[in-house]
């Protein structure tokens, strides 16, 4: 009787430490295997438990990657077999039980732990998903590009890529957001660049790159590129030159300026020297002036 109690109250304590052994197995499983080995009325199974979950403490901080979950339980699920065996075959549990973690240790080494330290991970000592703390989206990146230039937009990282991992780049085109249904695919493959040359307006807007490895998605980054066409600047140079021809320069009073204002086209043409080469000069560049400002507007 005294055997009973003990084992209920190692029971009720051994729930407060948990180890992957524990998630995968339930206590009548595990009391199951001690039974194999003792019988069903042995006072021992109380040790034979306590066996159990020191051989499988070592193993109480390992967490890995979510799609390597089911690996993770079917090792644990073929412990409660491989020591059932033992039991039958009538193998001492001192001796069945290490044998079987070391057993465990050969498949635990060959599972990952996850790319990023907060990515999204199975914990044993809580036998719980845990989801990373900061999310896998990036923040958004401004770049800033003239039309002409050549822009070199790169998806790296900080931390440590597994070797077989895909990037796909999409596109939301004038766009300024990292909402992902409005993006369109750009490209699919292996490369963590994407060259853009010459950089045109119409490449203006949001590029986001996703590294995944499997079904599992490592990162994703956000780029915004706010293109500027040169003919911003072409038409502060031709608003400057115009500036110059109407401001008097220095020293002049207004009244002169106003008495040596440039006569009209109409006042040119009737004067009977206006083919002179001066005033032809002085009717082409008003011309020219005259067409490019209007081009700029028309753009």
């Amino acid at each position: 009787m005294l055997s009973v109690y003990a084992l209920i109250l190692w029971l009720a304590l051994s729930s407060q430490v948990t180890a992957c052994l524990l998630c995968f197995s339930t206590k009548a499983q595990r009391l199951r295997v001690c039974q194999y080995f003792l019988g069903h009325q042995s006072p021992q199974h109380g040790a034979c438990l306590e066996a159990l979950r020191t051989a499988f403490l070592p193993y109480t901080k390992i967490q890995v990657a979510m799609f390597q979950l089911e690996k993770l339980k079917d090792t644990f699920s073929k412990v409660i077999f491989y020591l059932e065996e033992k039991g039958m075959a009538n193998v001492p549990y001192h001796q069945a039980i290490p044998e079987a973690a070391g057993e465990v240790q050969k498949e635990v080494v060959k599972l990952k732990a996850g790319i990023q330290e907060v990515a999204r991970h199975y914990k044993c000592d809580s036998c719980r998903i845990m989801d990373c703390q900061l999310p896998v989206d990036c923040p958004l990146t401004a770049v800033h590009k003239a039309a002409g230039d050549t822009t070199f937009l790169k998806c790296d990282v900080k931390f440590a890529l597994p070797a077989e991992t895909t990037v796909k780049w999409k596109f939301a085109k004038d766009l300024n957001t990292q909402h992902l249904t409005l993006f369109k695919d750009l490209y699919f493959g292996y490369s963590t660049s994407l060259l853009i040359k010459p950089t045109l307006g119409s490449h203006q807007g949001t590029y986001t790159c996703q590294i995944a490895e499997e079904n599992d998605i490592l990162v994703r980054k956000y780029f915004y590129l706010n293109v500027t066409t040169k003919y911003v600047g072409r038409e502060k140079e031709l608003q400057k030159m115009f500036r110059e021809i109407l401001n008097p320069p220095p020293g002049v009073r207004p009244e002169e300026v106003e008495h040596n204002s440039f006569p009209s086209l109409q006042e040119v043409v009737s004067q009977p020297d206006y083919l002179h080469k001066k005033n032809v000069i002085l009717l082409i560049i008003g011309l020219a002036l005259s067409s490019m400002l209007l081009t700029l507007i028309a753009l």
